[in-house]
């Protein structure tokens, strides 16, 4: 077994040798190699990268204009999703696009079950993390974590779902 200098944080070295198995079990995953290529392949196309970065510049334009108050206009819609269209319809914008989704859900799957592993203090089941997941899903989301419980929310929440209001309305979700 290789040695590892262990980085600047507070994993003791059994925790950091357990999650260097799981960085190097991910690492030669072949979902994560297959995403990794994708995304690969998207950075080496001149022309995929120019229309990605073209519809954030212009969807960030039209944000700034909408937040000052100056809703866009019928043209520029227009023109947003005529670029936003031609991002999908690239082949290799789509598969830089799935290759991201399915590393944030692969990461996202670990997260979910590592936080309960330490709120139950104990590994949790396939199925505890699949409701675990659809409950997050279709709760409140809350800057300050309050994992759809609202009396926790700091005041900056965006609640998701149909139906639901935001906590810091006092409304609850």
């Amino acid at each position: 077994m290789v040695s590892r200098v262990m980085a600047n944080t507070s994993l003791t070295p059994e925790l950091a040798k357990l999650a260097g198995e799981l960085a190097e079990a991910f690492a030669q995953n072949q979902k994560v190699i297959s995403a990794k290529a994708r995304i690969g392949l998207f950075y080496q196309n001149p022309e995929a990268t120019d229309l990605f970065r073209k519809v954030n510049e212009y969807g960030e334009q039209l944000r700034n204009k909408h937040m000052e108050g100056m809703p866009p206009s019928e043209a520029e819609i227009a023109k947003f999703d005529e670029l936003r269209q031609a991002v999908v319809d690239n082949e290799f914008c789509k598969g830089f696009l799935d290759a991201r989704q399915l590393l944030d859900e692969l990461l996202g799957t670990v997260n979910q079950y590592l936080c309960l592993a330490i709120d139950k203090g104990c590994a949790p089941t396939d199925e505890e993390v699949a409701a675990a997941m659809n409950q997050q899903m279709s709760a409140c989301s809350c800057g300050g974590g309050c994992h759809g419980h609202c009396d926790d929310c700091d005041g900056d929440c965006d609640c998701h779902g149909e139906g639901k209001e935001c906590c810091h309305e006092g409304k609850g979700c």
